[in-house]
C-alpha cells in the first residue's frame, strides 16, 4: 500500500509557544535568529517582514547577552496566523536593567509593530505587511 497524505488538518500556528534557551554569549546570536525568522515564515510573514524580525530580535537579544557570565536567554515565540510575538528575559543574571541604547531603541521602533522592554525582559511583535493576511 503507498504512503497517503493527511491533508484534513491544514498548516498552521503551532499548538503553543516555542521556547529556546541560549547561553548569554553572542556566538547564540545566530540561533535565535534563525529561529526567529523559521517560525516568522510560518506565521506568513513576507521577506521584508522577516528581514525587519531578524534585525529587531537580533538588537534585542544582543542587549540581553551583554549581560554576560553564567546568565541564560531565554526566549518565548508564538505564532499566530499573519504575526509573531518574540519574549525574551534574561535568566541567571545579577538584576542590572537592560539598557538600550538610542541607535537600538530607533531600529527597534522602526522594524517592530510592537514592542516592550521592562527591566532584564522584551517583547518584540511583528505582524505582516501583506494586505489582507
Amino acid at each position: 500500500m503507498p504512503p497517503t497524505i493527511d491533508n484534513s488538518t491544514p498548516p498552521g500556528p503551532a499548538a503553543g509557544p516555542v521556547r529556546l534557551s541560549l547561553p548569554a554569549s553572542p556566538r547564540y546570536l545566530a540561533a535565535a535568529r534563525v529561529v526567529a525568522t523559521s517560525l516568522g515564515a510560518e506565521s506568513g510573514l513576507s521577506v521584508d517582514d522577516l528581514e525587519d524580525l531578524r534585525l529587531g530580535v537580533n538588537e534585542l537579544v544582543s542587549v540581553l547577552v551583554e549581560a554576560g557570565g553564567d546568565a541564560r536567554v531565554e526566549l518565548e515565540f508564538e505564532i499566530a496566523d499573519s504575526s509573531i510575538t518574540v519574549r525574551g528575559q534574561r535568566a541567571g543574571a545579577s538584576g542590572a536593567e537592560i539598557e538600550v541604547d538610542e541607535l537600538t531603541a530607533r531600529i527597534v521602533e522602526a522594524v517592530a509593530d510592537h514592542h516592550e522592554i521592562d527591566g532584564s525582559s522584551f517583547s518584540l511583535t511583528k505582524a505582516s505587511s501583506i494586505r489582507g493576511r
